[in-house]
């Protein structure tokens, strides 16, 4: 490993200064713990390296950022990596993790309860990019060259009970995701503008989350021979899910809009929202009334 890269610790139990002048690594698990603030400049990419590590909870390099921990950046940037640390176009990790304390949440093995005595997190950011984050269901094995069925796939970026007095991240990028784009569990979080592009499923995922966009959403979740791969996916086992879409929000959506959702606008086209349909989705536009789309007990 050069100058220009350095490998995160499995365990960031410090503040920490990312710059912008080197590329850091994560290979296998890295957590920021709690009480630690990593802090990035303005630029700072950090891979994440493809493969299975058997000692990570995903089984995959993937970075978490635990409850009570804080991230402090500008425009940062993740994406996947081989092994000789050069960028690829695969995704095959465990993607990008913020744990909160705002309410108890349980995704893909990871549980967490709310806790008064911890800090709550703080997670800051003007723009995450995120390209080639996720796990597949499936692998091909290196060594056997047969495929692994892992059994569950992973998001790029996953939200779990995070409140929205722990979130001032502004913008979200996501592009090429193994599973969805971003998942949001048991969460509460304001942003001003959302990108998802090509993900494998679904664009986002809500689960009992409440979820809103000021300024601008993009979903280009365009129709492929993959079948219940939609714009938004939502989940109520905890409760409601909303997308709450605000007066003045720029909107752009290509994909089949969902199942058994309900949209409430008085600009946007009525859906076809049946379980199970794969109508294409369409809709370009400013929003001069406010919009939500929502599912109080329907997943």
């Amino acid at each position: 490993m050069t100058n220009q890269f350095e490998r995160l610790p499995a365990k960031i139990r410090k503040n920490v200064n990312l710059r912008a002048s080197k590329i850091y690594i994560v290979k296998g698990e890295v957590r920021v713990l709690k009480n630690v603030r990593l802090t990035a400049q303005d630029g700072v990419k950090i891979l994440l390296v493809n493969g299975v590590f058997k000692d990570s909870c995903i089984k995959r390099s993937t970075l978490i950022f635990d409850q009570g921990s804080q991230l402090l950046a500008k425009k940062i940037q993740f994406s996947a990596a081989n092994d000789e640390l050069k960028s690829v176009k695969a995704a095959d990790n465990g993607g990008l993790w913020f744990i909160g304390n705002y309410a108890d949440a349980n995704k893909d093995g990871i549980g967490i309860k709310v806790n008064r005595k911890n800090p709550l997190s703080h997670f800051s950011a003007q723009t995450i990019t995120a390209k080639y984050l996720g796990r597949k269901d499936q692998y091909v094995s290196s060594k056997s060259g047969k495929l692994v069925d892992i059994g569950d796939d992973v998001d790029a970026i996953s939200v779990i009970g995070v409140g929205p007095s722990e979130w001032s991240i502004q913008s979200i990028k996501s592009h090429y995701s193994a599973d969805d784009g971003i998942d949001f569990n048991n969460s509460h979080v304001r942003l001003m503008n959302l990108e998802v592009k090509s993900p494998t499923e679904d664009g986002i995922n809500l689960s009992s989350s409440r979820v809103e966009i000021h300024k601008s959403l993009v979903l280009d979740v365009s129709k492929s021979k993959v079948a219940d791969r939609d714009l938004v996916d939502l989940e109520t086992d905890d409760g409601a899910s909303y997308l709450e879409l605000y007066t003045g929000c720029s909107v752009k959506l290509n994909g089949v809009f969902g199942d058994e959702v309900i949209l409430s606008s008085s600009e946007m086209p009525n859906p076809n929202t049946k379980a199970d349909n794969e109508v294409p989705y369409l809709f370009s536009g400013k929003l001069k009334h406010a919009a939500l789309i929502y599912s109080i007990d329907k997943d």
